[in-house]
């Protein structure tokens, strides 16, 4: 059995998890851990031996390694890519979440790289036990695999598939990594691969219509580098960045144009995006159509030759007092209810703010 400290410094672990940079996360109901690198990582680079490992790593409260996952790699623009040559095997970068399944001492479960009990994990966690029951792992390693449902797309179209993709396998004792064939016995659809002999001949290859990119193994450095798609990049930061809020700006600032904003992302979120447009103005229009019948109503009981301060005295009593008085100076009090219905940025078409996980 492999121990924690077999892999990495157990007292370096306690200090990025105390320090923010690797985030821990209990099992709901088991005696079970999983560490996952946090956002302030990636985005400090504070990348060592101890967070790169920590990327689904999942261990029991003895101690032992129950899962060991691919260390994080990198894009080929990055800084922390590797420099390595030989001979490589290429992959299709898949655009779903990873998943790594591992045994919870009854029969096997799938987490994903930062929790047990997201939709992802208890999505792909029923369709390992209904579909694929008697799959066995490898003896001594961690299974990797591709975790795609609709409901989970982030760009890619995969034409409905609802499956669980394999990647490859980890030696939870080495940290050795394989592609699909070190696993060959899984039953599921596998990775597609590529006959590019070197990173240059992969680097080189033309971009493949609506799909991620590429994933480079050298075999002899057991390293691995993405070739991310520039298309599929900028479509990534639309749909990521995608939320009620950015639909909101696109109204409210008047020189956004909302079939613009929708046309280049995929079909499934058109629905989602014109849906928060026609809800946000539906909620606008109806407190305008409330402001103009309140206004309606205090002229009508106004005696004749009124002015301000007898409007004043019965507008102040309105909850849309500030409207009206904009009503009656024949200013658009429309910008103030917008600024009203400014929605929070964390709602978007997958529920949550989309993120690695």
């Amino acid at each position: 059995m492999t121990l924690l400290a077999d892999v990495l410094d157990p007292a370096e672990l306690a200090t990025v998890v105390e320090t923010g940079l690797v985030r821990r996360q209990r099992h709901p109901s088991l005696p079970l851990s999983i560490y996952n690198y946090t956002e302030a990582c990636q985005y400090t680079g504070a990348w060592t031996p101890v967070t790169l490992a920590c990327r689904g790593l999942i261990v029991d409260d003895a101690g032992r390694v129950l899962a060991r996952p691919l260390r994080k790699f990198f894009n080929h623009t990055e800084a922390h890519a590797p420099q390595a040559d030989g001979q490589v095997r290429v992959t299709d970068k898949s655009d779903g979440s990873l998943g790594i399944i591992y045994h919870d001492g009854t029969g096997l479960a799938v987490a994903t790289r930062g929790s047990f009990a997201s939709d992802q994990a208890i999505h792909a966690t029923e369709l390992l036990n209904k579909r694929y029951a008697d799959f066995v792992p490898p003896t001594g390693r961690t299974v990797l695999v591709e975790i795609i449902y609709p409901g989970n797309r982030i760009v890619v179209d995969y034409a409905g598939l609802d499956d669980l993709v394999l990647l490859g396998a980890v030696d939870i004792a080495t940290g050795r990594t394989y592609g699909p064939e070190g696993v060959p016995e899984w039953p599921g659809p596998v990775v597609e691969s590529f006959d590019y002999p070197t990173f240059a001949d992969a680097l080189a290859a033309p971009p493949r219509d609506g799909r991620e990119g590429l994933v480079v193994h050298y075999l002899a450095a057991d390293e691995r580098v993405k070739i991310k798609y520039a298309e599929y990049v900028r479509l990534h930061r639309l749909v990521t960045g995608l939320s009620a809020r950015t639909v909101w700006e696109v109204m409210v600032n008047g020189d956004g144009d909302l079939d613009a904003m929708i046309e280049p992302l995929p079909d499934e979120f058109h629905p989602w995006v014109r849906g928060v447009a026609a809800e946000l103005t539906a909620i606008v229009e109806a407190q305008a159509t409330a402001i103009e019948a309140a206004f309606a109503a205090i002229v009508a009981e106004l005696p004749d030759g009124w002015g301000r301060k007898e409007f004043a005295a019965a507008a102040v009593r309105s909850e849309h007092r500030g409207a009206l008085f904009s009503r009656l100076d024949d200013k658009d009090y429309r910008p103030s209810l917008w600024q009203r219905v400014r929605p929070e940025g964390d709602r978007t078409p997958h529920g949550t703010k989309v993120t690695e996980e």
